[in-house]
């Protein structure tokens, strides 16, 4: 696979390309509130992705099989690391601040994963809302958490 970051899997893809796997991930991860999804708010805060400036990062998104073996569910296996530190710690995506570096990264995909470009941006998009649909959102929820 060529190498991607994600604001060029978002620049590939529409919203729609990628919605049938966002929706499955949705179904999966929260099958009782699916049917109350919002999936306009997701779609909003996809074209604000797809607009936003990216910045220049150290770091990569580094995607792995799940000890599950739910592959290619993303979430939760995809992390933020250094790739030129083999003692790098690993950092949640969905906890990850600035978006800006996060949209400049480059992925790297463990060799036993097998994902479709479209289910990266799914799961990728999925990750970065985890918590909130802005990284306000995303901050103050972190903090409530760890008081």
């Amino acid at each position: 696979m060529e190498q991607q970051t994600f604001k060029s899997l978002l620049n590939q893809f529409s919203f729609d390309d990628i919605l049938p796997e966002f929706k499955a991930l949705y179904q999966q991860n929260q099958p009782k509130q699916v049917q109350h999804a919002n999936w306009e708010a997701y779609r909003s805060v996809y074209q604000k992705l797809q607009m936003h400036d990216v910045s220049e990062s150290q770091y990569a998104i580094y995607l792995v099989s799940r000890w599950e073996g739910c592959s290619p569910m993303i979430d939760m296996n995809c992390s933020v690391y250094d790739p030129k530190d083999e003692d790098s710690d690993y950092y949640p995506v969905a906890s990850y601040s600035p978006w800006s570096a996060l949209l400049g990264m480059d992925i790297h995909i463990d060799e036993d994963v097998t994902i479709t470009l479209q289910e990266l941006t799914a799961g990728l998009l999925w990750e970065i809302t985890y918590y909130g649909e802005t990284e306000e959102m995303i901050q103050e929820h972190l903090k409530k958490m760890f008081k």
